[in-house]
């Protein structure tokens, strides 16, 4: 009877213990996958593009995009360099915008000049194509899949990122100046209009510069 008890004890030790290898070889395998999938996307990126593209991004919850594997992501980075093609073409064409607006409104700036409401109608409806152009471009940029690695230090990416911010801002602060610009030459407060065109121009001349770097510096590695 003892010898039965052993072996029973025996048996049922065994049957733990290939029980609880199983379940050990089946957690380091869901871990192995994790990692696997883990190291698809990179640990840091955008806001934006991890709420979209992320492992359980908004883009993959909605079945836009199919499930993480190294396949599908090597699709995604297709889908991030022709994006990032749209990009480079839209920022071209918003700088050469902005450099045109420029020149409107410097001579809107001199006051009663000739044909005066005629260039104020073309500089208005540059500002609208820049505009377009512009979110166009930022859209690009803030909605692509994120880059397989994204590199520590300085870098293209990183300076081409840092001067994003000043011009973002730029625009928006010469966006709401024009309005107050507007504004101030409708109530004929002359005083006013000649602070608000000063701000204006400095913003939109920080703005130009800084897109303008912003693009121009992508054609350089480093």
């Amino acid at each position: 009877m003892k010898i039965t008890k052993l072996i029973i004890t025996i048996f049922l030790f065994l049957g733990y213990q290939l029980s609880y290898a199983q379940d050990a070889d089946s957690l380091l395998a869901d871990l192995s996958i994790e990692t696997e999938q883990t190291k698809l996307l990179p640990e840091k990126m955008l806001l934006t593009q991890r709420i979209f593209w992320g492992e359980k991004g908004l883009y993959r919850k909605m079945g836009i995009v199919p499930e993480l594997t190294p396949e599908n992501r090597q699709r995604e980075l297709r889908i991030r360099r022709n994006m990032f093609k749209i990009h480079q073409a839209f920022g071209w064409a918003t700088a050469a915008g902005m450099l045109a607006q420029g020149i409107l409104g410097s001579r809107l700036y001199k006051g009663n000049t000739e044909n005066f409401d005629k260039i104020k109608k073309a500089h208005e409806a540059t500002a609208l194509g820049i505009n377009i152009a512009y979110t166009t471009t930022a859209l690009m940029a803030f909605t692509s899949p994120p880059a397989q690695v994204r590199r520590k230090g300085t870098s293209t990416a990183s300076v081409h990122r840092a001067l994003s911010y000043v011009h973002i801002s730029g625009m928006i602060a010469t966006n709401v100046l024009s309005r107050q610009i507007e504004r101030s030459r409708e109530n004929q407060n002359f005083e006013r209009l000649a602070d608000m065109k000063g701000y204006h121009r400095a913003a939109a001349f920080t703005t130009f510069a800084t897109f303008a770097t912003a693009i121009a510096i992508l054609k350089f590695e480093f």
